[in-house]
């Protein structure tokens, strides 16, 4: 049986998705079924499909390698397509639009102009702000965007292009990062960028400037227990925030860490590379590679890139358990019992409500789970 969401234009968020107004959105056949929303299963794109492509059904167009996924709870959302090296829009009702980059291009970034001739290297993260906006984090680029859909602009938030470590204090649009894999608003309104090149986390406020959130710049795995910027990081790639907290995909060490104010602690995994933990407590799981986050109420979703699969963590008291994937590294059918589909490259995850999008990269498609 279909499900089914009535629901309000959100004034503010992301406006270009959709028009105001009651809808009423189908978003899934049952709890639990993983369902295609984007993308054609198994099928790809060549990176120079026309820059003039037209507005499509979302599940009839294939499209490229989908990495971070953000979404709304009305059934529209927003990813990133690294290998088209675009972002794409779903509406609602299904239709696919490309409202930022150009595609195959050659120089990095041509920001002030028309964000359709925006050269993103390899887009991996969107976040929405709170006022309508959308910030892009290109890894491949080295730099983080923001893109306004009312002026229809894109500007810098952070990096020059060239890949490099911003000191603390220096203004962030003038400064270099290092392979931004994830941003994310915190509860301060600050964006948060992951900065896995530089195993940091930093910390952009309203006077535009860097700060060390966490992490101090060179790779390893200390300092739990302790200030949280001095703590050492190994290629994170993820962030998301619950309340005052932040989790951290520690990506190279293999487990998720946990900022609580300014003290950083070790929070689900082991440390060690494999799978395993299911049905327990978080912190004796095993991760392999664990990148994006996402928190829907008092669940912390983990892709374990490494392990096919989407990872629940139940917040207080901290039990794990998988949601998605099924650890085979094909692309499963549609319209399956998530933890019985196999997902073929986890490389984004969004909450919106009862909606949890998973961006399916080795499938070519984004899939949408009703909880």
């Amino acid at each position: 049986m279909n499900t089914l969401i009535r629901g309000i234009c959100l004034v503010g968020l992301l406006p270009w998705l959709a028009g105001c107004g009651a809808t009423e959105v189908v978003v899934g056949e049952a709890a639990g079924v993983a369902r295609v929303v984007a993308g054609v299963l198994g099928e790809t794109h060549a990176i120079s499909f026309p820059d003039t492509a037209p507005p499509a059904r979302a599940t009839a167009f294939p499209i490229g390698s989908p990495t971070g996924v953000v979404g709304r709870e009305d059934g529209g959302f927003v990813f990133a397509d690294g290998y088209r090296r675009r972002i794409g829009a779903v509406s609602p009702d299904g239709e696919l639009t490309w409202p930022v980059g150009r595609g195959a291009c050659g120089a990095v970034g041509t920001p002030g102009t028309d964000p359709r001739s925006l050269c993103l290297v390899y887009p991996t993260d969107v976040a929405a702000a709170p006022d309508g906006a959308l910030l892009i984090a290109d890894l491949g680029g080295h730099r983080v965007y923001r893109f306004d859909p009312a002026a229809d602009r894109v500007s810098v938030v952070l990096g020059t292009g060239t890949a490099g470590l911003a000191d603390d204090g220096a203004v962030a649009a003038e400064s270099p990062t290092a392979r931004p894999a994830a941003v994310a608003i915190g509860p301060d309104n600050a964006l948060y960028v992951v900065e896995a090149g530089n195993h940091r986390v930093v910390r952009i406020g309203a006077d535009g400037k860097v700060g060390t959130f966490a992490g101090r710049g060179t790779a390893g795995d200390a300092g739990d227990g302790g200030p949280a910027p001095e703590a050492a990081l190994r290629g994170p790639e993820g962030l998301a925030w619950s309340g005052d907290t932040a989790f951290v995909s520690d990506a190279g060490n293999h487990r998720i860490r946990r900022v609580v104010g300014d003290t950083i602690w070790a929070f689900a995994g082991l440390g060690a590379e494999g799978f395993a933990g299911d049905r327990g407590p978080a912190a004796a799981a095993l991760f392999r590679k664990p990148g994006a986050l996402a928190v829907g109420g008092t669940l912390l979703f983990v892709a374990d890139r490494g392990n096919y699969r989407v990872r629940l963590i139940r917040l207080g008291p901290d039990s794990i358990d998988t949601f998605a994937g099924t650890g085979a590294a094909v692309p499963g059918p549609d319209l399956f019992e998530a933890g019985r589909t196999a997902i073929a490259g986890p490389a984004g995850v969004a909450a919106a409500g009862r909606a949890v999008f998973v961006s399916d990269s080795g499938g070519y498609v984004v899939r949408r789970i009703i909880r």
